[in-house]
């Protein structure tokens, strides 16, 4: 049986290169827009109903805090005033859920909403990921509290050591929180902006978007790390 030659090698090489890196037509781009448009609507949509989901929770479990540490008069004042500070949080994602940009489809021309939506997350639904962020911190303590009412039935009084270690856990949680989320959202926006330059100098290909979606899949797989890591360091925190 014959051997390939490098020549032959090289030659199937540049096809199938050739074949990925196909221009899309004026159509395709226009459906890819579009199929964009409302993804990155969804993802801002799903990222707060997701928010409000766990705030709401936590607010609960907040509750049930309160009612098991009745006399405790500390405890009783930090958790009403964590309480208001997640109705004023819940306050503002519904007041920027309300502010996505309308559906796609009022839009007569498709790269418009697309742009709409870019700059909408950096004039406005950023803001948001900072306060996602709380739900880590608010879960962490809610968390610790009720991991200490069952282990020990009670909070012992802290001294300054206990504040600045249970502060810090609750500042790490936030910051991860906060980290993971924006590192999210802006590889996924920084991707559409991408895509718009190479579509406004007609290098876009369906090369581009299969490197893109290899992308994608490696930051999931570093984002699922980070959360285990994340969960691991909570459980450490805790115990």
């Amino acid at each position: 049986m014959k051997t390939p030659d490098i020549d032959s090698l090289k030659s199937a090489w540049k096809k199938e290169k050739g074949f990925d890196n196909l221009k899309l037509s004026e159509s395709d781009i226009e459906k890819f827009l579009k199929r964009k448009s409302r993804d990155i609507t969804q993802l801002f949509k799903k990222g707060l109903i997701i928010d409000l989901v766990l705030k709401g929770l936590t607010g609960i479990s907040l509750i049930g805090i309160i009612i098991l540490f009745t006399g405790n008069s500390n405890i009783l004042i930090s958790m009403l005033l964590v309480l208001a500070l997640i109705l004023w949080s819940i306050w503002f994602q519904v007041k920027m859920y309300r502010n996505i940009p309308s559906d796609v489809s009022s839009e007569p021309v498709i790269r418009n909403s697309l742009e709409k939506r870019i700059h909408f997350y950096h004039e406005n639904y950023v803001k948001s990921l900072y306060i996602g962020a709380l739900s880590n911190a608010l879960i962490f303590v809610s968390g610790s509290l009720y991991y200490f009412y069952f282990k020990y039935g009670e909070i012992r009084p802290l001294d300054l050591t206990d504040y600045l270690v249970f502060g810090g856990a609750t500042l790490i949680a936030f910051i991860f929180g906060a980290a993971v989320n924006i590192g999210q959202m802006n590889f996924q926006v920084k991707q559409l902006e991408s895509c718009l330059q190479e579509i406004d100098e007609d290098s876009i290909s369906e090369l581009t978007l299969k490197e893109q979606k290899n992308k994608r899949r490696r930051l999931l797989f570093i984002m699922l790390l980070a959360l285990i890591s994340g969960l691991l360091l909570l459980a450490y925190l805790i115990s």
